[in-house]
């Protein structure tokens, strides 16, 4: 005879008394892995959901939930199954970026499609799959408050998501701008924009004043032929013969000189960047400009990269014209950028390609089993952890742990097509700890990572 549906959740319930003796509810300063798996891609999205320790706060897909229970001995999780609808798209126009810099006011828009998303939560008991829907009057209290803060909780991932996309370009003070050696004043800089010109050349734009003996000179020539002519970067050159070992590094561009600053950029082998100069209101006294004078004039430097990224031409570097279809094979997955996490991707990328780092598919169970209680800190596991998504055909649109596309609302239109990239936050995390540079979201060499890596 069955029993009755009553006395099946009553023996239940008695199994998560039995197993909640040591629950302690996840606070703000816990990691919770909530949104990926430690051992493989899956997430909430994913077609299994993602299965989240009530103890370790450890998160796991479908394919590592048993293992991961029959090793630890954990009992307890809350299954998350999380699903996306595509909101019609809006009709108002993106803010234009007033500065070069990512996911923050005024930057580059960092922000995808956007998504409804509904969740559900189940308690589950494990080995035996047993579950119980949440919210659940019929459970003890206090673990209604641990599986509630597992649900609520922003997931570990999340976090590193959002530090990692905020970026802003850093432009910082020159060391040379504290004590500029500045010749005597030879000639008066005019405020008249059509007495500017190029001492070399001629020209007329992109034209840089040399703060250390007032040589005009136009500004970088370009890849494609645009620009300068290179004017103000070799008379620099010519100062570092004559007034070695730095020369006359601090130049700023005409034109865009007003009582709120202007473009400085410093040529010093040390710098080599945009930089600023605390002094610039003197610095420039000295040559006869008055910056409270002073009027906007030509485009700055941030202006034009922002206008250079809003109308890159990709084409020029692509087949042009070609309908190419994306490769979504086994061993043609991407790696989504993080930010600049550019050099990391391509470094990654590169390895798995040598056949000393393919082993780590076919060794990943084996790695797996023997990995600490905490393997988001192992390196072998996050190594391959990725080597499984990168050679396998798990994450591929369509495949066992790709989210599906998201429903489209009638009468909207049809979202992105499903990317085949997954990102490797713990990985990166991980190799960056405790490094000033490669912990960071800012722009690093490859080359340097790869030796830091390996």
């Amino acid at each position: 005879r069955s029993s009755s549906p009553y006395i099946v959740m009553e023996a239940l319930l008695d199994r998560v008394r039995a197993s909640m003796r040591g629950l302690v509810p996840a606070t703000e300063y816990d990691k919770v892995y909530n949104d990926e798996c430690v051992l493989s891609f899956d997430s909430p999205f994913s077609p299994g959901g993602l299965y989240v320790s009530l103890r370790t706060y450890l998160g796991f897909g479908a394919q590592h939930v048993q293992a991961a229970s029959m090793r630890s001995g954990e009992t307890l999780y809350v299954h998350l199954q999380k699903r996306r609808t595509l909101r019609p798209k809006s009709d108002a126009p993106d803010a234009a970026p007033t500065k070069m810099a990512l996911g923050v006011e005024g930057g580059f828009s960092v922000d995808g499609p956007q998504y409804d998303e509904s969740t559900e939560a189940a308690l589950v008991l494990m080995p035996s799959g047993e579950r119980v829907p949440l919210p659940c009057q019929e459970l003890p209290e206090f673990v209604s408050t641990c599986c509630q803060a597992i649900v609520t909780h922003v997931g570990a991932m999340q976090q590193r998501k959002e530090s990692a996309v905020a970026w802003e370009a850093e432009t910082l003070p020159s060391k040379y701008a504290e004590e500029l050696v500045q010749l005597p004043p030879h000639k008066k800089i005019s405020p008249d924009p059509a007495a500017w010109v190029c001492e070399e050349s001629g020209m007329r734009e992109n034209l840089w004043l040399n703060l250390s003996d007032g040589h005009i000179g136009s500004g970088r020539r370009q890849w494609d032929g645009s620009g300068g002519t290179n004017g103000a970067l070799n008379h620099y050159e010519e100062t570092k013969k004559h007034f070695p070992p730095h020369g006359f590094p601090l130049v700023v561009k005409l034109g865009t000189i007003t009582p709120h600053g202007a473009d400085v950029y410093s040529y010093a082998d040390d710098e080599n960047s945009e930089v600023t100069d605390p002094k610039l209101a003197e610095h420039l006294a000295h040559w006869g400009i008055d910056v409270m004078r002073m009027e906007k004039t030509a485009q700055s430097v941030t202006e034009m990269n922002i206008a250079a990224n809003e109308s890159l031409e990709l084409d020029k570097i692509t087949e042009a014209g070609k309908d190419l279809a994306p490769l979504t094979s086994r061993g043609y997955l991407g790696l989504n950028n993080l930010g600049n996490s550019c050099y990391v991707n391509s470094v990654l990328q590169l390895l798995f390609t040598l056949p000393e780092y393919q082993t780590l598919h076919p060794a990943a169970p084996a790695i797996f089993a023997t990995a600490p209680s905490d393997p988001t800190g192992d390196l072998p596991s996050q190594l391959a952890k990725l080597g499984g998504a990168l050679l396998g055909d798990r994450y591929n649109p369509g495949g066992d742990g790709a989210p599906p596309p998201p429903p489209v609302p009638e009468g909207g239109e049809e979202g992105p097509a499903p990317e085949a990239a997954v990102a490797p936050r713990m990985l990166i995390s991980l190799v960056g700890k405790g490094h000033s540079e490669f912990s960071s979201s800012r722009q690093q060499d490859a080359a340097e990572y790869l030796a830091h890596l390996v």
